[in-house]
């Protein structure tokens, strides 16, 4: 069961955004939800030095979850969406809670209740619901504006009215980002890992960014925890949503080329922090910047909690080496990749990971 829920969330690595239209990018949805979880932490933070009450583990949670109905509905596109919900709002909500209630046939019976509230109510009108609206307005804009640079007949309307609904949002930290060169440019940063490509030297049927990957192990970090129950559930989430941030600097430098000559890793690692702390951290505020400094840094460490964002890592490239084994790829990398991440999963003698493992 497990299993077919993992793989309906792989489906968002082939699921192209703006998929009726040309486009400067190509973004998967996988990746742009990826984009959208940083961005929607980011507001998150910025409401709480504000002096809201965020609950980070829902705000997550929810938006780890959100657009899996979309596995479901992928070819209605959001034209097709509006124009429906407009016509006839019941029948769109029919059809919706259609696509959840098909989503949660996946979904292990003691979480079924807590999956499908946080699909259906992702958007609602608590805090958490307008941080995850607002950032994926966000993000949306940024696409538009992007592809209307070349394709303005196609995405002007559409930049222009994501602005107004912009402008509309009542988030003070949304007003405080949208205020901020640094914050802005902060996420440019972060946004480049929706282009950063996984294994970028092989080729590969499906490919997968390192911002859909992230995805892939906040939410695999997510099931892990909950299955779990000793760890601290938005620790797990906040360390896999960070632990691939440096790559926006660095780039995705695969473990293989790390390991090549004794000492070289660590030189990374130094790389990494010194590049972190001196562009990426002082684009943000003081208190923002000291949270995530380790997050970014010491993603795996810290105990059972780095332990379980570790497995969960490796569980986004043990499920991209088998995709690619699966459609046909011969490629000795995979499938001795496949064999050597398992066996590292393995060697960490956690029951949730075990299970996970054979269930897949």
């Amino acid at each position: 069961m497990v299993s077919d829920l993992i793989y309906l969330v792989i489906k968002m690595f082939s699921m192209r955004r703006w998929n009726n239209k040309p486009t400067v990018e190509q973004n998967s949805e996988a990746s742009n939800s990826g984009f959208v979880l940083h961005v929607a932490h980011l507001l998150g933070m910025l409401e709480q030095i504000n002096g809201r009450d965020v609950d980070f583990t829902k705000l997550l949670a929810r938006g780890a979850l959100k657009d899996m109905p979309k596995c479901i509905l992928s070819d209605i596109s959001l034209e097709t969406k509006r124009a429906i919900q407009k016509l006839s709002p019941d029948l769109w909500m029919e059809v919706y809670h259609g696509a959840i209630n098909d989503v949660i046939e996946s979904v292990p019976f003691k979480w079924k209740d807590d999956f499908k509230n946080d699909m259906i109510n992702s958007r609602d009108d608590s805090i958490e619901g307008k941080i995850l609206d607002a950032a994926d307005l966000y993000a949306a804009h940024v696409e538009a504006e992007v592809n209307s640079r070349l394709f303005p007949e196609y995405f002007s309307d559409i930049r222009e009215a994501i602005e107004k609904k912009l402008e509309n949002v009542k988030l003070h930290s949304l007003k405080a980002l949208l205020n901020s060169t640094d914050m802005k440019r902060y996420l440019v940063y972060v946004r480049t890992l929706m282009h950063a490509i996984r294994w970028n030297q092989h080729s590969r049927t499906v490919p997968t960014t390192v911002a859909g990957h992230t995805l892939f192990v906040v939410f695999v970090a997510y099931l892990l925890a909950l299955e779990d129950g000793r760890s601290d559930t938005l620790n797990v989430m906040e360390r896999a949503l960070f632990h691939d941030v440096p790559e926006a600097l660095t780039g995705d430098i695969i473990s293989p080329t790390k390991r090549r000559v004794e000492g070289f890793e660590n030189v990374i690692e130094k790389v990494e922090s010194k590049m972190v702390h001196e562009v990426l951290l002082p684009l943000l505020p003081n208190e923002i910047s000291g949270y995530y400094a380790p997050l970014m840094l010491e993603p795996f460490g810290g105990g059972f909690e780095g332990k379980i964002t570790r497995a969960a890592d490796l569980t986004g490239s043990l499920i991209e080496c088998k995709i690619e084994m699966d459609n046909g790829v011969k490629a000795s990398v995979f499938e001795h990749g496949y064999q050597e991440i398992k066996r590292q999963l393995l060697l960490m003698k956690i029951d949730s990971v075990r299970d996970l493992i054979a269930a897949l």
